[in-house]
């Protein structure tokens, strides 16, 4: 659980470099476009959400990277696609 936050973590960063925000902003809470971070959110929230189905449907203790990592970079290669931005991803 803890790597995909990272992963998460670090989408927001790239979600800001595409801002163009400074390294150090002055203004923390400057609002930008975070279409990377809400992307993986929200694949993590599906992996999660399958982890906890396969688990209660198959009635046994299942690790959660097995479905969060690719949900998560699943859900992030889809944007980059979408947005044309693969490469820089």
């Amino acid at each position: 659980i803890v790597i995909p936050g990272f992963f998460l973590a670090l989408l927001l960063r790239f979600d800001a470099h595409n801002a163009n925000l400074p390294y150090f902003p002055t203004n923390i809470h400057a609002s930008f476009p975070k279409p990377y971070f809400h992307s993986a959110l929200i694949g993590y929230v599906i992996g999660l959400g399958v982890t906890l189905y396969v688990m209660i449907a198959f009635e046994a203790a299942q690790p959660a990277l097995l479905y969060l990592v690719p949900a998560c970079l699943g859900s992030s290669l889809l944007c980059a696609l979408a947005r044309g931005e693969l490469k820089e991803l």
